[in-house]
């Protein structure tokens, strides 16, 4: 469903109610009033005759001596804008009564401004109760849901071209994946005419701000190319695990039908990790959505690269029936930086504020993420709005509130992990190999040729995709690895459904991660099914390790005994992997550690009594094969 503002002009030989005259009374004009609302009720009668089909619904919402201001609620698939118009024009010409009217303007509005507006028509009483729709018949009262969270945004829709979507990417700093849709939007190969979704999208990102900016891009260029009806963007944040025991978020999505919809994968509140068992029911209910959807709603779904919460186990149901297209955040030098900080300034409501000084905002670094920008710019807002605008406020001491701990460096962070020292140890070996390869480059020394690529093992839940992510931005901090892209995959990302998608698959996934690691769970099921394309995933993937084995860091994980097996089957694997790390089980004691942590993120403490509790929990645990680990702590917080 798609909504609007439409407003007619008309003109008119005499009024359809008494008008009063200059010299009028206001005791008379007061007389009028009531014709007027029974005129308008009238012609918003006549309007609801017209929406038999359940095509559209209308009405007047506001009247001056030129214009009629519609509010428009209308069902794509059922309804094009030149008819709809028509019907409108048409009922004011014949039940207002009036020579000449036309549409003078359409925009389109949020679902939320449509709800404010029939509040108003219903105020000044332009609505009969017996063609009156509520808020509740049109299945648009999700707003006060406190499963999750619901924003509305609407997209300029003004034209851009090809040269000017590239152009504003890059201001972005953008990635090359979000550069390669671009192409793909703009290619003459691709119909004019709207038939429905060929794919949707995973946005990879550190924080909402930085990813919403590329999703916004995406939808003006999609809707330039009729390749999207509307520009509407609905944006569903802090999605709880009981979201699935109500509709709400099921008509949130049926409503965006022809508009698009971002869908965040943290989670309502803390880290919920690669799988929480208290979300497989939402997990279940959000796929079906998608499943029944995905032809009429555009789908974004946005996935915190820091905290990825339910997003792996989502894409791996979702794309069995949807084609998903990643895009990842993109990052920049120190000049992209300053340039795209001055420019958040610049549009900024506030940027007559600005001083000289803005590049002292952003941290020392190399490199710079999008989120990196985003933090800087709302730091500047902040410090600008207190020292500037309000300035009585300049010297006054904010109130001191006790908070976890500001996070350190990626290094840092590695280090202060629990347990794992021997990861750690290893660790080490590769950041200084790396360094060391790294400046025998840079002094043009005769070429070593050491591979750089990587084996974690370990049972899950011990945390091999925490250190490839944390690996990855210390590679970037040494100047070792370029981009710092961290692309996960598995199985369902890399082996095609049909002949020659494989390797197209494959090659995708080692250019998004140029610069990065390429990371690959559960490596082994690539040739688990002797009747798949598994062998030419592996194939490929040696010729691109051998191809890229300057630009992209490969690491394999799995389970021991299976990762063993899968490298010493490969002969071409085998050659190329420089370090292999185990991660062996936690123990209860590093369990109960690592439970305090989690506790400690969430504003959560325990007694004496529990603590003792949870360590005979964890004893018994310790005792099971492949318990779990850290996500059976997880698991655990949230189940109590």
């Amino acid at each position: 469903m798609l909504c609007y503002d439409i407003r007619v002009r008309y003109e008119k030989s005499s009024l359809p109610f008494g008008e009063a005259s200059e010299a009028t009374s206001e005791k008379d004009r007061k007389k009028d009033e009531p014709e007027l609302e029974e005129t308008i009720q009238k012609l918003n009668a006549g309007v609801y005759a017209l929406t038999s089909d359940n095509d559209f619904y209308a009405f007047v919402y506001r009247v001056d001596d030129d214009f009629l201001d519609f509010a428009v609620a209308a069902w794509p698939d059922k309804i094009n804008m030149k008819k709809l118009n028509g019907k409108l024009v048409w009922a004011v010409k014949s039940i207002y009564k009036v020579e000449e009217a036309e549409v003078v303007s359409s925009k389109e509005i949020t679902t939320k401004k449509y709800t404010l507006l029939l509040d108003e028509s219903e105020n000044r009483d332009y609505l009969k109760r017996s063609t009156r729709r509520s808020t509740r018949d049109l299945r648009l009262d999700y707003f006060e849901n406190s499963t999750y969270k619901l924003n509305e945004d609407v997209i300029c829709p003004d034209k851009l071209s090809k040269s000017q979507a590239v152009q504003k990417a890059k201001a972005i700093m953008a990635h090359s994946s979000l550069l390669e849709e671009v192409e793909r939007i703009y290619d003459r190969k691709n119909s004019t005419k709207f038939y429905g979704y060929p794919v949707h999208y995973r946005i990879q990102a550190s924080s909402r701000d930085s990813a919403l900016p590329i999703i916004r891009l995406m939808i003006r260029m999609l809707y330039n190319k009729n390749r999207i009806l509307g520009t509407r963007l609905g944006i569903v944040t802090q999605i709880d695990e009981g979201c699935y025991d109500e509709a709400d978020l099921k008509n949130v999505i049926r409503q965006a039908e022809g508009s698009a919809i971002v869908i965040e994968l943290a989670g309502a509140e803390g880290e919920h990790g690669n799988f929480a068992s208290s979300y497989e029911a939402v997990i279940r209910y959000i796929s079906d959505l998608v499943e029944k959807y995905h032809q009429n709603t555009l789908f974004f779904f946005l996935e915190d690269v820091t905290n990825p919460g339910f997003t792996k186990e989502l894409m791996a149901k979702v794309t069995d029936c949807v084609d998903i297209i990643d895009i990842q955040e993109g990052r920049g030098d120190r000049e992209e930086a300053e340039c795209y900080l001055n420019r958040l300034v610049k549009e900024s409501s506030y940027s007559d504020l600005a001083g000289d000084d803005l590049n002292g905002y952003l941290p020392k670094q190399r490199l710079y993420k999008s989120s990196d920008i985003h933090k800087a710019f709302n730091t500047w807002s902040r410090e600008v709005l207190r020292n500037k605008a309000y300035s009585a406020y300049k010297n006054c001491k904010s109130a001191e509130i006790k908070r976890t701990k500001k996070r350190g460096t990626a290094y840092e962070e590695l280090k202060n992990m629990v347990g794992l020292n021997n990861v750690k140890r290893v660790a080490d070996q590769i950041i200084a190999s790396y360094k060391m390869q790294s400046l025998r480059e840079e002094y043009r020394m005769e070429e070593t040729s050491v591979s750089k690529h990587m084996v974690f093992t370990g049972n899950p839940g011990s945390a091999k995709t925490s250190v490839a992510r944390l690996l990855s931005e210390i590679l970037v901090d040494e100047g070792v690895l370029k981009s710092g892209s961290f692309v996960e995959c598995g199985r369902a990302d890399l082996v095609g459904r049909y002949v020659g998608w494989t390797a197209k698959e494959v090659r995708s996934k080692f250019k998004m991660a140029e610069g990065g690691i390429l990371f690959i769970d559960e490596a082994y099921s690539l040739v688990d099914d002797s009747h798949s394309f598994g062998d030419e995933a592996i194939n490929t993937i040696v010729q691109e390790m051998e191809n890229r084995r300057d630009s992209v860091i490969v690491i394999f994980a799995g389970y021991p005994d299976k990762m063993r097996d899968f490298i010493n089957r490969n002969e071409g694997l085998r050659s190329r992997i420089a370090f292999q790390l185990d991660f062996p089980d936690y123990n209860a004691e590093e369990l109960l550690e690592i439970m305090n942590i989690m506790l400690k993120a969430r504003n959560l403490k325990t007694d004496e009594e529990a603590m003792k509790k949870c360590m005979s929990v964890f004893m018994k645990a310790c005792k099971e094969k492949e318990f779990g680990n850290g996500r059976f702590v997880r698991n655990l917080i949230d189940q109590a």
